[in-house]
């Protein structure tokens, strides 16, 4: 018996210790987190290195070439003829070379902004179960207060039902209500982990790893500020890539108006005799003729695609912008809406269903009230709570739509 006593004891230990070395992440830091560690901001970041490194044989030269051969050699007498070693260098236009590689830089630009982009959303996701957690964390620990007021009612109903100073249906029904709440403490716990774990895998951590979180909420007014679409514009990376792809599609539509360039060339060429004839030797220059209208036709056609694909892009930008706004101006009115709401719940609706229930539990107890009226005050005042709770979470789901609206971390 000691043996298990002691067994009990050590677990009960190391399930103290765990809670008190549990980390405490503030919402900053599991943005931080998520930030330093998330595979898909990875992902971005060795997409832009390949970018660059890609970038980095934009400069490059085509390889010389070397061809040899009889040259000039009479079928007949193969030795009046002359053996010839050829070498050819292709010589790229520099200013070619150089659009190419803006052209290529300008694509890491693009990603860099996708990244900022997703980063946002990950962030808006993160906001979203951290705020799911702490309101979920308030609704278990109102409802274990519950669980010990109705285990209290349930105990003292069953006293009084000896003395015959209670009803047996009233008992009944308390222990009904008792166990559906625990039904509810579970279903609660549940979500908890679930959200645990969604939060765990935004962060990258281990699944082993023991955390909390600080249930410290800061209030933001987002209702009262002032916005235009130029802060809109310059807040959100979406937008911002989109000035990103079309600064990429100008430097593109410089590269392909480089094309209009010629390249140049140098060939030498060493003829070795195989019989009487004195050695000799040819030395070419070379130079490509790209204005040729058989040869231009495709770079003047991209680049006039270009133009409608930029054209495209100012059109989408323009209208997310819109969209943005008028999203934006939504939340304000939704964020007003909800804080007056969740302060009449605070000020008005709570305390009234509490005193209800107080003056019930008060009449219980000088026998003037039934015990159904203690167990109906119980249950209105914990459910208008729980909507409290749920109001108090459309608030900061607002607020979280609000801030990824314009990238606000």
């Amino acid at each position: 018996m000691m043996n298990k006593l002691k067994i009990i004891l050590l677990i009960f230990l190391i399930i103290y210790n765990l809670q008190s070395f549990a980390q405490v992440f503030t919402l900053d830091s599991v943005l931080v987190q998520i930030e330093k560690n998330n595979p898909m901001l990875k992902m971005y970041d060795e997409q832009i290195n390949a970018i660059d490194n890609y970038s980095q044989g934009a400069k490059s030269w085509m390889p010389p070439s070397i061809s040899t051969g009889p040259w000039q050699t009479p079928y007949k007498n193969f030795n009046e003829g002359m053996w010839m070693i050829t070498g050819e260098q292709m010589i790229p236009n520099p200013k070619k070379q150089n659009s190419n590689f803006d052209f290529m830089k300008g694509m890491a630009r693009v990603e860099l902004e996708g990244k900022n982009a997703k980063k946002n959303e990950l962030f808006s996701m993160a906001k979203q179960i951290y705020f799911t957690w702490l309101v979920s964390k308030k609704k278990f620990e109102l409802l274990q207060e519950t669980d010990t007021l109705l285990s209290y009612i349930v105990s003292v109903s069953n006293l009084r039902y000896t003395y015959n100073k209670e009803k047996l249906s009233n008992i009944y029904k308390a222990k009904a209500e008792l166990f559906q709440l625990r039904n509810m403490e579970t279903m609660i716990l549940s979500e908890i982990e679930m959200k645990k774990i969604e939060l765990g895998v935004l962060m990258n951590l281990n699944k082993n790893s023991v955390f909390e979180l600080d249930t410290l909420l800061v209030p933001k007014y987002y209702e009262s500020q002032l916005l235009d679409t130029t802060l809109i514009a310059t807040s959100r990376s979406d937008i911002k890539q989109f000035d990103a792809s079309i600064g990429l599609l100008k430097l593109q539509q410089q590269y392909e108006k480089s094309k209009r360039l010629p390249d140049f060339g140098v060939s030498f060429s060493h003829m070795q005799s195989l019989g009487e004839m004195p050695n000799s030797f040819a030395a070419m220059g070379m130079i490509t003729l790209p204005i040729a209208p058989w040869a231009s036709k495709e770079y003047k056609s991209n680049i006039k695609g270009l133009a409608n694909s930029e054209d495209a892009i100012t059109f989408q930008k323009q209208s997310l912008v819109n969209e943005s706004a008028g999203m934006i101006a939504s939340l304000q009115a939704q964020i007003k809406s909800s804080k007056i709401q969740l302060n009449n719940y605070n000020n008005n609706i709570l305390p009234a269903y509490f005193n209800s229930y107080k003056m019930s539990l008060i009449g219980y107890e000088q026998n003037t009230e039934d015990l159904y009226v203690v167990l109906d005050g119980l249950k209105m005042y914990w459910m208008a709570t729980i909507d409290s709770f749920d109001q108090l979470y459309n608030l900061l789901k607002l607020q979280t739509e609000y801030e990824k609206e314009l990238e606000i971390r």
